[in-house]
């Protein structure tokens, strides 16, 4: 059986919301990639095995694009309303190349040149493309400031990409940027001297509570009835149409028989996640996303507890979500000393399951005993429904 391997990145907008996801080849270990089946292979996952709407989870998808992608007919197949090719960096104009783009563009693709360094060999893509992307790591601010002043009358869009702080985010904002991508939003922002709010200690005692494995039906009803934000959310989620019911919830008690323990302690984990940042809820998702495949390795590695590798991966943001460093936070929650080392120190299985999952986020370089690709596929359109449900 063929293996396909892909992780999406969110792009987001100056709002910080997502505008759409890049598609981002992950090898599989099987030993026969080419840069030329490499985008195939995500375009055959993305559309054709997953489906395009649910592996974006119906947002933009943005696509590599090597020289001979660009120049195969199967791309003219392709819903061009919802994808965006990216040039790769080290294509090499040319007059059959720069026709080829005329002639999809006439077709309604868009275009964006990826971790654009200008020559003058780009002019004539530079007027057909849409969205020039910065690699931060290759060019400087100095050098994108002035090649976005150079170009400002093209109607180009800028896009700053792997942006690590939100300093950096806030910097190229400031000049022009409309699109931003990488990882700062999942780093907490200031740490020196912020205080973390009464609101917020009562959040995370809850946080730890709900998610303590011998709790009663009555203890958790009275936790939860501590933030009548959070049960209000709770009984709106219970009486929408993911349920059935007769007669509507009227009570935090009979919702907790309905919906059962287990998963009532891992919802409102997520309703209180919500609640107590600010953040992006792209930050959200991605909790959920490593939670979920946490979970999923730890059932296929048939590891024991597969309930805390949930905890942990939910739990992986909370330094960036409260803006705080993860001492100061998880070991007042009181959580399982396998949690808390995975959480503070990066040790334990669960640490390592937590690592080979930022591995498989962050770079092209697959994890180490497992092939989590479709796992992650599952774990994304579980995340993708739930965090929905929370906001419609």
């Amino acid at each position: 059986m063929h293996n396909f391997s892909f992780a999406r990145q969110p792009i987001l907008n100056l709002s910080l919301d997502v505008h759409a996801y890049e598609f981002l080849y992950r090898p599989t270990g099987q030993g026969n990639d080419s840069d030329h089946s490499i985008t195939a292979e995500v375009l055959s996952s993305s559309i054709i095995d997953l489906g395009l709407d649910k592996a974006s989870n119906n947002k933009l998808a943005f696509i590599n694009m090597s020289y001979e992608d660009i120049m195969n007919s199967h791309i003219e197949s392709l819903p061009a309303n919802r994808l965006v090719l990216e040039l790769l960096e080290d294509i090499k104009p040319d007059p059959a190349l720069v026709l080829r783009v005329k002639f999809l563009c006439e077709k309604g693709f868009t275009f964006a040149l990826d971790d654009f360094i200008y020559t003058p060999d780009w002019d004539p893509l530079i007027d057909l493309a849409d969205i020039i992307k910065f690699d931060l790591t290759t060019t400087t601010f100095k050098e994108n400031k002035a090649l976005m002043h150079q170009l400002r009358t093209n109607k180009i869009t800028f896009l700053a990409e792997k942006v690590e702080t939100y300093q950096e985010f806030e910097a190229y904002r400031d000049i022009g940027c409309e699109l931003f991508q990488g990882y700062f939003f999942c780093k907490p922002e200031h740490i020196k001297g912020k205080s973390i709010s009464a609101n917020t200690i009562i959040q995370t005692k809850l946080l730890a509570a709900v998610n303590q494995p011998d709790i009663s039906v009555n203890e958790l009803q009275a936790t939860i009835e501590q933030d009548p934000n959070l049960s209000y959310m709770l009984l709106k989620y219970l009486n929408s149409a993911h349920f059935s019911f007769s007669k509507p919830v009227q009570s935090i008690k009979q919702a907790i028989v309905i919906i059962g323990m287990n998963n009532l302690s891992k919802w409102v984990t997520l309703l209180s996640l919500r609640n107590m940042s600010s953040k992006p809820s792209e930050l959200l998702r991605i909790s959920l996303v490593r939670a979920k495949l946490a979970k999923l390795i730890a059932v296929e590695k048939k590891l024991k507890n597969s309930s805390s590798f949930f905890l942990a991966g939910l739990l992986s943001n909370i330094d960036a979500m409260l803006d705080s460093t993860m001492q100061d936070i998880i070991p007042p929650m009181s959580l399982d000393s396998d949690i808390t080392n995975a959480l503070v120190h990066k040790k334990g299985v669960i640490g390592q399951v937590l690592t080979e999952i930022t591995q498989y986020e962050d770079q092209s370089v697959p994890p180490t005993g497992i092939d989590i690709s479709d796992t992650y596929l599952k774990a994304c359109q579980w995340s993708d429904q739930a965090l929905n449900s929370l906001i419609n």
